[in-house]
């Protein structure tokens, strides 16, 4: 492992994404905490992740296509320093007392547009600095690394909120993004040749659609994640007031909340680095999926705070231990030559019911209550999870890499576990 851990490319890419995941767990946190303080609003919370979420969706659609055509290290680089601009605007106003609604709004627009440049590039980037035997532990410690900085991050914002105030969260968030920018400096270009005839962007669209119908069960995941962050877009903007208000929390107990859920993917991350791929990734992928549903039940029914933080933990188990085993048998099915495309496709697909649930989390929250949103977000997932359990086409997940099965053949699937 330490021949690639050691890796120059690899290592700046490693400490970019950590400085990355720490500058974008303060970026949410503030964010939130400042659209309630201001606001006091739960509809103005769903709304701020909706100004997010179309613009990233956006990019997704217009520029994702596109994305192969340059440098990976050059669209990470823009992408870290466009978001490091979005906050430090706010930053400034916030010192001279005249930050308002509509400048976060602005910034949760600009980063959405900046931030999705970043995860198909970066895994499209360590799929071509790694070999294919090192990609699962070489993703576990890219995630992991990611996470543990999102486990500080929430913890450490509510502390610097309370002791120093908002404006020490936004100058670490800005310095972290900015640096993680000038690391990416130093990892190498790729030497890769281009094709005479370049495709228009309807082209290289569909070239990345195309793609599905050689791994149908890569599209019926994609639908699956789009329920599961239906669900997971209603929820993100309420955390907040949940704890605050629901479990008569602090912010720190709110910070707390975030950290442990991240918690839960590090320890996720390990386990899943600590073994190799396994046979049998129908039953691990979709368990993890279940799982995560049956917690989103128990959170929306529990009123103690600290059993609240224990189901967050859990929730971040399973959701790492999903994500891992996803990216992987994308990585290693995708040719080189498209992993851009494809990935952003894979990310339109898969994010397209954020903003729909983001925007629905908020009002019902404002009609009904807490336990009535969780327990529903968390029935859907289960509901479309024991869908899948039941769907045929799922066992290809189970097909080993350069073998073939037909659609829906549960017997190829099965002879892949034993």
């Amino acid at each position: 492992m330490k021949e690639f851990i050691f890796k120059r490319s690899f290592l700046f890419l490693w400490l970019a994404q950590g400085a990355s995941g720490l500058g974008g767990t303060f970026a949410a946190f503030i964010i939130s905490w400042l659209v309630y303080d201001i606001s006091g609003s739960k509809i103005a919370m769903s709304m701020i992740w909706v100004s997010f979420m179309v613009p990233s969706l956006l990019t997704n659609l217009l520029a994702g296509p596109y994305i192969d055509r340059f440098q990976y290290k050059t669209v990470m680089i823009i992408s870290e320093w466009l978001r490091a601009v979005a906050f430090f605007v706010p930053a400034v106003l916030l010192i001279t007392d005249q930050l308002q609604l509509p400048v976060l709004f602005i910034a949760a627009m600009v980063t959405g547009f900046a931030e999705p440049l970043f995860r198909p590039a970066s895994m499209s980037y360590v799929a071509f600095i790694l070999p294919k035997e090192h990609l699962q532990r070489g993703n576990s410690i890219l995630e992991g690394t990611m996470q543990t900085m999102m486990l500080i991050g929430p913890a450490l914002g509510g502390l610097l909120l309370t002791m120093l105030g908002p404006l020490a969260v936004i100058t670490i968030l800005v310095t972290a993004i900015t640096f993680s920018g000038v690391l990416l400096l130093s990892v190498e270009k790729m030497e890769r040749d281009q094709p005479s005839v370049k495709p228009s962007w309807m082209a290289m669209f569909k070239e990345g659609i195309g793609f599905f119908r050689l791994y149908p069960v890569l599209f019926w995941i994609g639908i699956l994640m789009m329920i599961i962050n239906f669900s997971t877009g209603a929820a993100q903007p309420m955390f907040l007031p949940f704890v605050i208000e629901h479990l008569r929390g602090t912010e720190f107990q709110y910070g707390l909340f975030m950290s442990l859920f991240s918690f839960g993917m590090v320890f996720g991350s390990f386990i899943t680095g600590f073994f190799r791929q396994p046979k049998n990734l129908r039953f691990v992928m979709l368990g993890s999926l279940t799982m995560g549903g049956v917690l989103f039940i128990l959170l929306g029914l529990t009123t103690n705070v600290w059993l609240a933080l224990f189901f967050s933990m859990c929730q971040g188990v399973f959701a790492i231990v999903f994500t891992i085993n996803n990216t992987t048998f994308y990585q290693k099915r995708v040719p080189e030559n498209i992993r851009g495309r494809v990935f952003t496709v894979r990310a339109l697909l898969a994010q397209s019911g954020i903003p729909l649930g983001a925007g629905l989390g908020g009002v019902f929250a404002e009609m009904y209550s807490f336990t009535l949103l969780f327990a529903g977000l968390g029935s859907l997932i289960v509901i479309a999870t024991l869908i899948a359990w039941n769907s045929r086409i799922f066992y290809q997940l189970n097909v080993p890499l350069g073998e073939s099965a037909g659609v829906g053949d549960p017997g190829a699937g099965k002879k892949a576990v034993t």
